[in-house]
């Protein structure tokens, strides 16, 4: 048997089933039919599709190397992906779409670094208060080292270079700050960065920012034998409300945690997945703005928010994880849609149902859902009251 190349595959997608490029279920679908052995291509190549890159090159013939230089960028900071990785599914991407590769005679790196890709943002110099690194991809801030100044601006330029990332722990335990400015240009706060910053109440993120926390345990204590916790960007710290931007794609676990006094949270329109333990423990949080892409609530998310009363979660909404709702007590509704086709799942002990123990509910908490939907049979088999939505 002559396996095909991947281009082709992608090709014959396209060319079989046109419709799939503005439809992503289907496209994953397909993705698992046509790969079904190789998981972390499929993904990957969604990832671009994701990521915007698939319809700007549909309306080119020609692919220089500066564009694919910031496709390769964007996905690798969106998304944690390796640079040849995502390049090679961009160039599958393009060449499945017809589109050619204007090699030049300079890369993009080298475009950007004589200065022909300019900066949309002012440049905020911090030299002095930090310990760095520089990385290929840039500057990644290690450790503030300055003292707790009532408001802190983080740098976007260090030693005449761009930073593009605050690391693990960078301003751990500053209990002293109450404001943080995150520069525009910065695009990933790693694990525990402001953790354990009591007095922090606002911060101000940047439109260019794609990550809050990383899937790298580095300077994360290990618990549960092999389990790793990763310490969340914001956990314990003061905040009262969170805006985060629309070009974040990734909140990484526990990144809200323990957050006593945050009240209210604004999450990005395009993240997919609220990760496990995001916003455990935030004893006021009372509203948040869930994103109309949403398509998962992972283990305990949202356990122990006190506060919450009334929960609406958008169509689309696949799969709510074990413990998401959990010890919010005063809870009184949840609307759950149709598209929810999967509720207690997840990585946890098996014995913390998604809405916690009945003598830990409110004595009216109902699920608002629609006749006919898993919803409405998981709420019967649960002996939860259901009623049917009204709007």
């Amino acid at each position: 048997m002559v396996l095909m190349e991947d281009h082709r595959i992608l090709a014959r997608i396209i060319k079989d089933y046109p419709d799939a490029l503005s439809d992503r279920k289907k496209l994953q679908a397909l993705f698992a039919d046509f790969f079904p052995e190789d998981r972390l291509k499929r993904n990957i190549l969604l990832m671009v599709f994701d990521d915007g890159a698939v319809e700007k090159m549909r309306e080119l013939t020609r692919l220089d190397r500066m564009e694919l230089h910031r496709f390769v960028r964007s996905i690798g900071q969106g998304y944690g992906v390796a640079d040849e990785k995502a390049e090679t599914a961009v160039l599958t991407w393009a060449r499945a779409l017809g589109v050619s590769l204007d090699t030049g005679d300079r890369t993009a790196a080298e475009e950007e670094g004589s200065g022909l890709l300019e900066e949309p943002f002012a440049p905020v110099n911090g030299d002095g208060a930090y310990e760095y690194e520089d990385t290929p991809r840039g500057v990644k801030l290690l450790r503030y080292i300055d003292f707790d100044d009532e408001v802190v601006t983080v740098p976007n330029r260090i030693g005449g270079k761009r930073v593009v990332e605050v690391g693990n722990h960078a301003f751990k335990g500053c209990v002293g700050i109450g404001k943080i400015i995150v520069s525009e240009g910065i695009e990933i706060l790693g694990n525990g960065v402001f953790l354990n910053c009591r007095e922090l109440r606002e911060v101000v993120l940047p439109g260019t920012l794609k990550r809050i926390g990383t899937s790298d345990p580095t300077g994360c204590p290990k618990i549960l034998g092999t389990m790793t916790k990763l310490e969340g960007t914001f956990e314990y710290t003061g905040l009262e409300s969170i805006t985060v931007p629309d070009s974040v794609k990734y909140i990484g676990e526990y990144a809200f945690s323990g957050c006593a006094k945050l009240r209210e949270a604004v999450l990005p329109a395009e993240l997919k997945e609220i990760r496990e333990y995001a916003f455990c423990w935030c004893k006021n949080l009372r509203e948040v703005t869930f994103p109309q892409a949403l398509e998962s609530i992972r283990t305990e998310a949202f356990e122990g928010c006190e506060s919450l009363e009334t929960v609406i979660l958008p169509e689309g909404v696949e799969r709510i994880e074990q413990g998401a709702f959990a010890g919010c007590r005063n809870m009184r509704s949840i609307y759950l849609p149709d598209s929810v086709s999967e509720i207690d799942g997840g990585r946890g002990s098996g014995f913390l149902r998604t809405f916690g123990q009945p003598e830990d509910r409110h004595q009216d908490f109902t699920i608002l859902c629609n006749a006919g939907s898993y919803a409405m049979s998981y709420a019967r088999k649960q002996q939860i009251k259901c009623a049917k939505a009204q709007f």
